[in-house]
């Protein structure tokens, strides 16, 4: 690829700006704030689009950094480039209400998709971090970054074992959100089944608790029964036999004994009263007419008095009697209160059977209910959806695992490719001076001399500077299908005349385009020389 022409409408500080490019290398020079990061960052937004962060990052993001000064509004620009011997018209808009992106084929009128992937096409697949390891190269941003390792696993696996397009980072993501989705599924199967077994836990407490209930409830049942039992087993009082017969004697008795009381009253009185008058009838001497009634009275108030003596006898024990009858009334009211109450007692007794004979009757029930229950606990184990998660689980485990592992070993043959080329332009660029280099796995560069190992920490920033130097332009030999502008910015500042002398001599022998952006005039200086 190479760009032929940039047309920036309105982008940073630059509004209707064309700059006019051409192959092999060429110098863009310009004075601090000319916009050469700019120019830069303008290419880039054009090859992949220019992006809006989120949050706070967004306030610190390319978009906001390169929106245009004069007229936001108008945030856009063109790009023309020819790939593949056919000249193309890029156009992009940036602005917030909206982006677009049109791709032209000069040649024949052509309009091709960018959204569908076109241009990534044209790019030879691309992508903008290694973009940013290889080609694209700022001030102080030698040193590749992380999208480098990550491009050099998938050009391994592509190289030494398909000779496909592998994207080796992406098949490991996409294993590796597999894998948390399973897990979820997993943990979610996991929490229904222990969410299910905790349901029936819990309904085997309530049975148990509602078992401890109706025991205690038994106990004071028995406790009552047994009771009941003791004071069966107490003598009874025994009603004496003939009580009535007794009673209705006393009863004529008492009837006897004032009919004597009368009859004697009324004999003593009649005999006094025939006395008074037979002594009225016959005077003091008690002769003549007055002897008979006196004696008549006499054997009248005798017999009065026998009847009167006998009436009062027969009150005494009419008395006596009812004393005897009171006291039989009073037993036999209290034992007709302990009939009553054994017959109270009895119900009771048959309420209390009853009750627990329910109570044993509910208890076996629930007994039996808590039983099955806990069996069901003890039988709830993983059901065959969980099974099935469970080993997929382990599966995509196991296809990571191995993947990581062959990524391990696919890198480390990349490594030595890659290493082997970039001590090639290392020692080119150093004139020999150093033989090889060698970046490990653990990406610990060191550099040999042929007499002894240096470790990065010991050459100097000019060196380091030739060393990320020369792993960028190995990788972008590697990596890239479609050699792709190279674009310096500022990328010499820690370079010497004789490093940049030997860097520019390099780049002048390579068969691509080299875009440098400097602040200063010694590389135009030295490549009039070549």
């Amino acid at each position: 690829m190479v760009i032929t022409e940039l047309y920036i409408k309105s982008f940073g500080k630059f509004t209707e700006e064309h700059f006019r490019l051409h192959d092999g290398v060429q110098v863009i020079y310009g004075e601090n704030e000319f916009g050469k990061s700019t120019i830069h960052a303008f290419i880039r937004a054009m090859l992949f689009g220019l992006e809006r962060g989120r949050g706070k990052a967004a306030a610190k993001d390319n978009f906001i950094r390169y929106e245009p000064w004069d007229n936001p509004g108008s945030y856009s620009g063109v790009m023309r480039f020819v790939c593949g011997g056919r000249s193309f018209r890029l156009e992009r808009r940036f602005d917030r209400g909206g982006k677009s992106a049109s791709l032209i084929c000069e040649d024949d009128g052509e309009e091709l998709s960018v959204e569908h992937g076109d241009l990534d096409v044209l790019l030879g697949g691309m992508s903008p971090a290694l973009f940013d390891s290889t080609v694209s190269v700022g001030q102080l941003m030698a040193k590749p970054g992380q999208g480098l390792a990550e491009s050099l696993k998938n050009y391994a696996a592509n190289y030494y074992e398909t000779g496909g397009e592998i994207d080796l980072n992406g098949a490991l993501s996409d294993l590796h959100e597999k894998r948390k989705n399973v897990d979820r599924q997993f943990r979610q199967a996991v929490s229904e089944r222990e969410e299910r077994r905790g349901r029936l836990l819990q309904e085997c407490r309530y049975l148990e608790d509602d078992m401890d209930r109706l025991h205690n409830e038994y106990e004071k049942n028995a406790r009552e029964w047994k009771q009941y039992k003791k004071e069966e087993e107490k003598p009874k009082d025994m009603v004496l036999p003939g009580g009535e017969e007794k009673e209705a004697e006393e009863n004529t008795s008492v009837d006897s004994a004032r009919s004597l009381l009368s009859a004697g009253t009324a004999g003593v009185l009649i005999g006094i009263i025939g006395t008074a008058w037979g002594a009225f009838m016959g005077g003091m001497n008690l002769t003549g007419q007055g002897l008979p009634f006196m004696a008549i009275a006499g054997v009248i108030f005798v017999i009065g008095l026998l009847l009167l003596g006998a009436g009062i006898s027969s009150y005494i024990k009419e008395k006596k009697s009812e004393a005897r009858r009171k006291k039989n009334s009073n037993f036999t009211e209290a034992r007709e209160d302990d009939v009553k109450k054994e017959a109270g007692e009895c119900e009771e007794k048959k309420r209390i059977r009853w009750e627990m004979e329910r109570i044993r009757a509910e208890w076996k029930e629930k007994e039996i209910r808590c039983s099955n229950l806990k069996e069901q606990y003890d039988e709830m184990g993983p059901g065959e959806e969980e099974k099935a998660l469970e080993e997929t689980r382990r599966a995509l485990e196991l296809a990571e695992e191995q993947m990581k592992i062959a990524a391990r070993e696919l890198g480390g043959q990349t490594a030595g490719l890659l290493n082997q080329r970039a001590s090639e332009i290392f020692s080119e660029l150093t004139e020999g001076k150093y033989r090889s280099m060698n970046v490990s796995e653990e990406n610990q560069i060191s550099v040999w001399d042929g007499i002894r190992r240096i470790p990065a920490e010991r050459l100097s920033r000019g060196t380091l500077e030739q060393v990320y130097f020369a792993v960028r332009m190995a990788a972008a030999e590697i990596l890239q299908d479609e050699e792709m502008p190279l674009i310096l910015d500022e990328t010499f500042a820690f370079y010497d005349e004789k490093r940049l002398n030997c860097v520019l001599k390099w780049l002048s022998r390579q068969q691509r385009q080299v875009i440098i952006l400097t602040c200063h005039k010694r590389e135009e200086e030295i490549l009039r020389k070549f």
